[in-house]
């Protein structure tokens, strides 16, 4: 049998109790008994005897681990996508610099401004990468790397 989280309704707890739980649960970081009192209309002994009976701090405190835990594995994935996209970037922009770069040699032609422009764009995308960015400019900046790119290869087949 799987194992049974902490916040949801515990075995032999009454739907009364599990409720104004659920109350205490929901008010986050302002939690106080003397709030679920209010807001149910019940006699402190009866909310502080729930409390202390059904573990209340102790199963909110989970939840709330749970919580974090769950943002933060959302927040490393975003990033790891971040990552494989500038990686792919990086490694398109190489190999087609790469290609050119051996044209000029073979021609004993100096590299144009376009070449130089996309070097310089693969640069700062290394950089951004390093620097683990993930906002609105750096993708604007990748958009426009990507642009770059794709002129420079239509240039280069024209």
């Amino acid at each position: 049998m799987a194992e049974q989280h902490p916040w949801v309704r515990q075995e032999g707890e009454t739907t009364q109790a599990y409720e104004a739980f659920r109350v205490y649960l929901l008010l986050g970081g302002s939690r106080t008994l003397p709030k679920v009192e209010n807001e149910l209309g019940k006699s402190r002994q009866l909310i502080s005897h729930w409390s202390a009976k059904w573990n209340w701090v102790e199963r909110c405190r989970a939840y709330d681990v749970h919580v974090v835990e769950a943002r933060t594995d959302g927040m490393i994935n975003d990033l790891a996508a971040s990552r494989d996209k500038n990686l792919a970037l990086m490694d398109k922009l190489r190999s087609h610099l790469s290609d050119r770069l051996d044209t000029f040699i073979q021609r004993k032609e100096d590299p144009t401004i376009r070449w130089t422009q996309a070097l310089t764009a693969m640069a700062k995308v290394e950089a951004n990468w390093i620097m683990l960015k993930d906002d609105s400019k750096t993708d604007a900046r990748i958009g426009r790397i990507e642009e770059l790119v794709e002129r420079a290869i239509k240039a280069d087949h024209e």
